[in-house]
């Protein structure tokens, strides 16, 4: 299904196509390791190109611990979650 055709009113305020989802362990050692549900999504309402993907990443186990990113492409917008997400992981783990 192309989302793109579809209309979207004024009242739909956002609106996103799931690209891919993917679950990802990012393992900095016994004190911090994390189980990641990772998402790319097509922003519909995106205005510019540059961030017409976004990513979002949490972590299983808690969900405080997540990241979040744009880009241009699917996989950009991937690869700058995953690394935000190895960034928040450290931090909320002390390390």
């Amino acid at each position: 299904m192309d989302w793109r055709k579809v209309p979207l009113t004024e009242h739909v305020t956002e609106a996103a196509r799931v690209v891919s989802e993917a679950e990802l362990v990012i393992d900095f050692g016994p004190s911090a390791r994390g189980w990641f549900r990772m998402a790319v999504f097509e922003d519909l309402r995106a205005a510019a190109e540059e961030e017409r993907y976004f990513a979002r990443a949490v972590d299983k186990d808690d969900p405080t611990v997540q990241a979040l990113a744009t880009a241009a492409t699917p996989e950009d917008a991937a690869t700058a979650c995953l690394r935000e997400a190895g960034v928040s992981l450290r931090r909320a783990r002390g390390r």
